[in-house]
Parts: C-alpha cells; sequence; structure tokens
C-alpha cells in the first residue's frame, strides 16, 4: 500500500495541476448553464408565462452569455413546487442570483460531505476531512453539477442529511432534508429504502405531503400537474437516446439498437436491478442506511432519465466505504471510485480537457487511497487496485476518446439554426439534439458512458461485501445482541 502521505500528496498536486496547467479555455456561454433555464422559468413566471412552454426562450435570450441568433433554447423540467424559488431569485439581477445560486451550490457539497463523515462515523480531523474533501470535490459529478448549476447536487445533499437526520432520530431534520430531497425527485426514490418504522414514514409522509401541496399552489392545480407529467414524458421521450443519458436504454441506442429495442433492454436492465436491490436487502439484511446506499448505488441502472451530474448521489457511499472499509470490500470500492467519479465520456467531448480529467482522476484515486490508511486489509494491497484500475481505463478511454470526438449542444448547433414556429418545446429540444449530432450512433461513445454505470454495479457489490465483514466484526455482534434487548420498533432503524 502506497504510504498515506505520498499518497495525499499526490492528490493534492494533481488537484493544483488540474485547475493550473492542465486548465482548458472556457467555452462559450453563460457560466452554470442549467441555472440559465432555473432563472429564466422564475422570469417567465414574473411575467405571467408558462415556464414549461416556449415562452422560456423570451428571458433565456437576454441571459448574458446566451447566443440570441439562433434558437438553443434550454427547457426547464423542474417540479414546480421549486418555481416560488426561482421566481424570487429571477427578481434580482442574473449576476447577483448566479452568484447566491452559487453559495446554494457550494453549501450543498459540503452538507453532502459533512452527511457522508457522519454517516461513516469519521474522526474529526482535518487530515481526514481535508482528504474526504479532495474525493468529493475532484469528482466529475460534482464538477458537473456546480459548473452547471444543477439541482441534482441539492437533491443528493437532501438525501444524504435525510440518512444523518433518520439515523439520529431527529424528526425535523428529517422532514427538512427529505422535502430539500424533493428537488430532484429522481434521487430522492433512493429514501425509500430507509423507511423501516412507523416514525419515519409518518416523517416522509409529512414532506411528501408538503411537497405535493405546493407543486400543486405553484403549478396551476390538478390540471396543470397533469399537465406537467405530459410535459415530462414528453421531454423524456424526446431525450431518451442522446449522448447526454446515462443511461441501460441510451447506451443500447448507442451500440445500433433501434429505439424500441433499446428501451425495451432499458426496462428490462430496470426490472432486475430492482428485484437484485429487494433480494440483497432482505437476503443480507442489510440495515436501513446500507440499504439505502446500495439503492442510491444502483439507481442509475434503474432510472429512464439520468445525466453526468446526478452521479453525485454515489460521492455519499464512495467517501464512507473509504472511510470504514478494508480487505476485499476495499479494493472493490477504489475500482467503483475511479469507475463512477472521473468523466470518462468527458474524453470524447472536450479534448481540450482531457490533461485536466486525467488529472481529476488520479487525485480521486489517490485521495481514496490515503483515506482510511489504518485498515490495510489482505489480498493484493487493495489500496492499489483503484490506482491500477485507473490507470489500465485511462489507457484505452483516452485514446477512444480522442479517436471517436462526440459532438456537444449548444456548441455545434448552426450559427443561425432556427427551429420550427410551430413546435412545442419538447419538439424543438429534440431537434436541437439531432441537429447538434447528440443522437448519433457510436459505440464508443457507449463504451465510455458505460464505464459510470459499471462502477455503480461494483459499488453495489462493494457495500455487500463491507455489510458483511462489519457483521464479522466483534464490537458489531455485541450491538446487535444489545439491539435484541431493545423494543422491536427500534430495532428496525439500526
Amino acid at each position: 500500500m502506497p504510504p498515506p502521505k505520498t499518497a495525499a500528496a499526490g492528490a493534492g498536486i494533481a488537484l493544483v495541476l488540474a485547475f493550473t496547467v492542465f486548465r482548458p479555455p472556457s467555452t462559450p456561454g453563460p457560466l452554470e448553464r442549467d441555472f440559465e433555464a432555473y432563472y429564466a422559468a422564475g422570469a417567465t413566471v414574473n411575467a405571467g408565462g408558462d415556464p414549461y412552454s416556449r415562452a422560456i426562450w423570451a428571458a433565456e435570450r437576454r441571459i448574458p452569455g446566451v447566443a440570441a441568433g439562433r434558437d438553443e433554447i434550454l427547457p426547464y423540467v423542474g417540479p414546480a413546487a421549486a418555481l416560488p424559488f426561482w421566481s424570487l431569485l429571477a427578481r434580482l439581477p442574473y449576476g447577483a442570483a448566479l452568484a447566491a445560486w452559487t453559495a446554494v451550490l457550494i453549501g450543498a457539497l459540503a452538507t453532502l460531505l459533512f452527511a457522508a463523515l457522519r454517516l461513516a462515523r469519521a474522526p474529526r480531523d482535518p487530515w481526514t476531512s481535508g482528504l474526504a474533501g479532495i474525493l468529493a470535490f475532484a469528482s466529475a459529478p460534482a464538477i458537473a453539477a456546480v459548473a452547471l448549476g444543477q439541482t441534482a447536487l441539492v437533491g443528493a445533499a437532501g438525501v444524504a442529511g435525510a440518512l444523518v437526520a433518520y439515523r439520529s432520530r431527529w424528526p425535523a431534520g428529517a422532514f427538512a432534508a427529505t422535502l430539500v430531497a424533493a428537488v430532484q425527485p429522481n434521487l430522492a426514490l433512493a429514501l425509500a429504502a430507509r423507511l423501516r418504522s412507523r416514525r419515519d414514514l409518518a416523517v416522509a409522509a409529512s414532506a411528501a405531503a408538503v411537497f405535493a401541496i405546493v407543486t400543486l399552489l405553484a403549478g396551476g392545480g390538478r390540471r396543470g400537474f397533469i399537465a406537467y407529467l405530459a410535459r415530462l414524458g414528453a421531454h423524456g421521450a424526446a431525450e431518451r437516446d442522446v449522448t447526454i443519458q446515462h443511461t441501460p436504454a441510451a447506451i443500447a441506442y448507442s451500440f445500433g439498437l433501434t429505439p424500441e429495442a433499446a428501451a425495451v433492454f432499458g426496462t428490462a436492465v430496470a426490472v432486475v436491478a430492482i428485484l437484485a436491490a429487494i433480494l440483497v436487502i432482505v437476503r443480507e439484511r442489510l440495515d436501513a442506511t446500507t440499504a439505502t446506499l446500495v439503492t442510491c448505488a444502483l439507481l442509475p441502472l434503474v432510472l429512464p432519465f439520468f445525466h453526468e451530474h446526478d452521479f453525485v448521489i454515489e460521492v455519499v457511499p464512495i467517501v464512507i466505504l473509504a472511510l470504514r472499509t478494508g480487505g476485499r470490500a476495499r479494493g472493490l470500492a477504489s475500482i467503483a471510485a475511479v469507475l463512477v467519479l472521473v468523466d470518462w465520456f468527458g474524453l470524447a467531448q472536450r479534448h481540450a480537457a482531457g490533461g485536466q480529467i486525467l488529472c481529476l482522476g488520479f487525485a480521486v484515486a489517490s485521495a481514496f487511497a490515503s483515506l482510511n490508511p489504518r485498515r490495510p486489509g489482505r489480498g493484493g494491497r487493495p489500496d492499489l487496485w483503484g490506482l491500477t484500475a485507473f490507470a489500465l481505463l485511462a489507457a484505452v478511454a483516452l485514446p477512444l476518446g480522442l479517436l471517436k470526438p462526440a459532438p456537444t449542444w449548444p456548441d455545434t448547433l448552426p450559427t443561425r439554426y432556427r427551429a420550427d414556429p410551430a413546435a412545442d418545446i419538447s419538439a424543438v429540444w429534440a431537434a436541437e439534439a439531432r441537429v447538434a449530432g447528440l443522437t448519433a450512433r457510436e459505440p464508443a461513445w457507449g463504451v465510455l458512458r458505460g464505464l459510470p454505470l459499471a462502477g455503480c454495479v461494483v459499488l453495489g457489490a462493494a457495500l455487500i461485501a463491507d455489510a458483511r465483514r462489519r457483521r464479522r466484526a466483534p464490537a458489531l455482534r455485541d450491538e446487535f445482541r444489545d439491539a435484541r434487548r431493545m423494543p422491536r420498533r427500534n430495532v428496525a432503524e439500526i
């Protein structure tokens, strides 16, 4: 195993190089591109328009950095419950609103990291916190979430905070965190595996009820909600096979399957993943927190809508495993870290950023190897597994990305592109993706996007191996023996 201080120094140097020597040139367009849609949705609401329609372009085209000379509409598909917040931010000048939202994102990343440290029962020292911070901050999903201004980071922080609050039996904190997690509903679904007691179910149901009420009030009542579901379905269909989707169906499409066959394949994978999660949780008798972490790991295989930044939810189980596990579980977790937390597809999308991507990947692998050095483990020096896997994957992914460059929206749209004036916003988004080249079939892109999904499977295996290892630990045997003496309603919460 590499000396912890040596690996830590390597992580720090790689992080510095990533943002200095290997920092790529700035790309055109506004900062935090997805915040463009959030801000414009709020501005559209303030003007009395429909934020789920093409009316949003009237606000987007006025945002600094947007190419107003062509149609590059970015739809808003978030829940209506968030519209009052976006409406409030849209009353500020764009620069001030962007600064405020950036502060929220940084706070969300800090919350996610703090929650992971608490869940791992990590020692409270600067060394541990700093290395865990490098592991989280250098991860591609976290960087993508901040760079795009994505609510996925806030939702993931809500999920992590809810896990801490439910385990600590803090109803008010659990209610608030669950409500925050619902801002990104696809990630909040993982909390279903955490609900084992009547009290937890009541807290989660209360948060869901408040979220539903705000959604109905902000979204135009029952008819507005039905219209939103229809719009969400249309947008999902428009984006199902594009290269920015990291789903089994989209990856199968890139390998040549027809859209219909790819959808069937994606559904089959989702069903298998759900059944596997249920079987593992029941058969291994996983505690509520571990069951939720396993659900987080398998979530990308289930959801029909998953982007690179959504993988930020996997930072939580990876940091936890880096801090507490050893042996084979640690080796598997280190491999999962480099598969999930490195921007492999970015090597094809952004050639100028290749050096930065590899530096950040090395920082992730080195930070993982530096954490929890008191558990060297047995059988193949597992702290080297992640570094070795990173080197091997980089040797394949880098030339693959260089040989098969991938397009990016809106950079590859024609300068004077005009959408069909009669098309609705979902049809416009589908046309933009097609014209920009995002629907092209290229197996190499499928391989690169498939690496994080493979990493999620490895992460699930690491969590199961860690659960088995902890059951064999003497201290935990005592904990379970004491649990049998507790009232039954509390045993399920351990």
